[in-house]
């Protein structure tokens, strides 16, 4: 049995290496996902509070109480207040969930490329095999 070349044995171990880094692009790529999902459920709760505030707006009326005119004014004009914050939260974090994605496609982009050259650096290493003989 031949012993294999160095070339050979060298090819190996950059196949190694990059089996981690692809290893690490899938353990990065798995968690920018998480965190993704994370800011899209955060959003949605957002626009479900938003939606509560709005109906919350639209129910408001002059109750019997002294100065109800004065503490219906301020109620709604606290009650769209929560509304515009709710709402700059909900922009903030869809800002961040974009770019979360443009990472994440970066990401993915990084491990198909190091999937081709491993594949490429399996065959190099394949043509070696029998160069030798």
């Amino acid at each position: 049995m031949n012993k294999p070349s160095k070339q050979w044995k060298e090819f190996g171990q950059l196949i190694d290496i990059v089996d981690i880094r692809i290893g690490k692009q899938q353990r990065k790529l798995v968690k920018l996902k998480k965190h993704y999902q994370d800011l899209l459920s955060i959003i949605e709760q957002k626009w479900q509070q938003i939606e509560q505030q709005q109906e919350n707006l639209k129910t408001l009326n002059v109750e019997d109480e002294p100065n109800a005119l004065k503490l219906l004014f301020m109620r709604r004009e606290s009650t769209k207040s929560a509304i515009e914050s709710l709402f700059f939260d909900a922009s903030v974090n869809r800002q961040d969930a974009e770019e979360l994605a443009l990472e994440i496609a970066e990401v993915e982009a990084e491990k198909r490329r190091l999937e081709k050259r491993k594949d490429a650096l399996g065959e190099l290493r394949e043509e070696l095999r029998y160069v030798k003989s």
